[in-house]
């Protein structure tokens, strides 16, 4: 039975004044949701007229996250209380709660192939290749999680290392890599024969599709940041078409496609560059970025991602943000801001810019805390995690509040519930329609799903309650929609996600859309 408006608004106050509750879980069995015509804090005077223009032009690709596939092979190794039990228990439930549709994954070639095959790179000789290891078993549950998600996988070959440590003893004397050039002295470096290189690559890539039958690999970059340090762009190139040449000559070019470039934020040259030279090899590029944060505007984000579109379209690609986080970078393993709630509406309001200039999408660095090698220290773990490691690590930590505000291992941070809402609900095969909010820290947009349902996401970063009459003229663009909302006073309780808050329905054609300070609204005909 449809509830009376009075009805209504006495449901809307009770769960306001009960601090939401029923954000921690969605709807039961037959329960409603109560309707409304506006969002909470929406106030018709201030309100400000939005309405759904034009699209982007491009179709997603999805948001993702980085999963590089340590934790069973150097988490659960350390002996730290991390176990095995926990990538099924906590992981992978937690991968399907977030709808994760795409995974950035490392690879490292000593996996695989710790000593070289044979002396011809022409010939792989697959006897040789250590596809049983730890290593690669550990790599196989990523996989694993992702085909049973129906999510797209980058396999990066992180570069050669010049150290290794495997946890075969067979291979205990194996220390700098075979790929790796004489020079360089970073921890991965250019190989000295790019034949070698791409046999190795190639190799590993059409075991897993083919032998391993893993169909969610959909794309392959070589070198993660080649322009830090690594191999400058007069090598890349040519590394690259070898690359493409190997892949066809395994028959595999068809399964898979080059994701090229992967710069840093502020080294567009290396991305123009590619654009130039690659533009028959590439299938997109990608660009990484840290250098956002809570006072840079939405102007300068968009501009940032516009120049890469601009960049990458002169090859005829697209362009994906391969990595972001903030600009509170403390070495490559710490940001400051990690725990902070406003973080999640940083994170969102990014995520809202890059779209919003055209790109087909994202991946956040990363989705666990976790470390990269199981003899590391403290220090070295990777600490930019949706949730965090064990909670006796942190214990560790020089500031004794960071271990005291922990109550459970594996604890979600506040950007976990979210990102989760853009994961949840802004879905590959989708089309863009940005909206213009006339405001430098409130971003928003509009999102047409590939069935017509449209979702809408407003992330305020201001100290002050927003309110818009959106409108959308578009088919389907007024139905109602659940809202959901990323609240500080309102988040879930341990992994749980949030909930949508009420239906909203239209008002003579007219969504009214209260979005409190320092929040993110979703609204979704999902």
């Amino acid at each position: 039975m449809r509830q009376t408006k009075p009805i209504r608004t006495l449901l809307l106050a009770v769960l306001a004044l009960a601090g939401c509750s029923a954000s921690s879980a969605e709807p039961k069995g037959d329960e409603r949701l109560p309707e409304s015509t506006r969002t909470p804090g929406y106030e018709r005077n201030a309100s400000l007229e939005v309405n759904v223009g034009r699209s982007t032009g491009v179709t997603l690709v999805g948001l993702g996250v980085e999963l590089d596939p340590h934790f069973l092979s150097q988490n659960v190794t350390r002996h730290d209380g991390a176990k095995a039990s926990d990538w099924d228990e906590i992981v992978v439930p937690r991968i399907r709660k977030m709808g994760i549709q795409r995974f950035r994954v490392m690879l490292l070639p000593h996996w695989w192939e710790p000593l070289n095959d044979n002396g011809d790179p022409a010939i792989a000789a697959l006897d040789r290749f250590t596809f049983e290891s730890a290593e690669m078993q550990s790599l196989y549950k990523v996989l694993d999680a992702a085909q049973e998600m129906n999510a797209d996988v980058t396999l990066v070959l992180w570069g050669c290392p010049t150290w290794c440590d495997l946890l075969d003893p067979a291979y205990a004397g194996v220390k700098r890599h075979f790929l790796c050039s004489s020079e360089g002295t970073n921890w991965v470096v250019e190989p000295a024969d790019s034949e070698e290189f791409a046999e190795s690559f190639s190799t590993v890539v059409k075991h897993l599709i083919e032998r391993r039958g893993y169909t969610c690999i959909k794309e392959l970059t070589p070198f993660n940041e080649p322009d830090g340090n690594i191999i400058p762009l007069e090598r890349y190139i040519p590394l690259a078409k070898v690359l493409d040449r190997r892949l066809r000559a395994d028959g595999i070019r068809d399964k898979v496609r080059l994701n090229l470039s992967d710069n840093t934020d502020t080294r567009r040259f290396f991305l123009e560059g590619c654009a130039r030279e690659l533009s028959q090899e590439a299938d997109l590029f990608n660009s990484h970025t840290y250098i956002f944060g809570y006072d840079t505007p939405n102007s300068t984000v968009l501009a940032w991602e516009e120049a890469n579109v601009a960049a990458a379209a002169q090859a005829g690609k697209n362009h994906f943000v391969g990595e972001f986080g903030s600009n509170q970078c403390v070495g490559a393993t710490r940001q400051t801001d990690i725990d902070r709630y406003e973080r999640g509406v940083l994170m969102a309001r990014l995520v809202v810019n890059f779209l919003n200039a055209g790109a087909v999408g994202t991946s956040y660095w990363s989705l666990i805390d976790q470390y990269y090698g199981r003899n590391e220290p403290y220090a070295a773990m990777q600490q930019l995690g949706m949730w965090r490691y064990m909670r006796a690590a942190y214990r560790q930590d020089p500031d004794p509040g960071v271990y005291d505000r922990l109550t459970d291992d594996y604890q979600p941070r506040p950007q976990y519930y979210a990102y989760s809402l853009l994961t949840r609900f802004v879905r590959k095969g989708s089309e863009v329609y940005p909206l213009d909010l006339g405001n430098e820290f409130a971003a928003g947009t509009a999102v047409r799903n590939a069935d017509g349902r449209w979702t809408y996401v407003i992330a305020n970063a201001t100290g002050q309650d927003l309110s818009f009459d959106l409108k959308n003229s578009l088919r389907g663009g007024m139905q109602p929609c659940k809202v959901y909302t990323y609240d500080e006073r309102r988040l879930p309780d341990g992994d749980e996600q949030i909930a949508p808050s009420l239906q909203l329905e239209n008002r003579d054609g007219t969504f009214c859309v209260g979005v409190r300070a320092h929040s993110v609204i979703v609204l979704t005909q999902l």
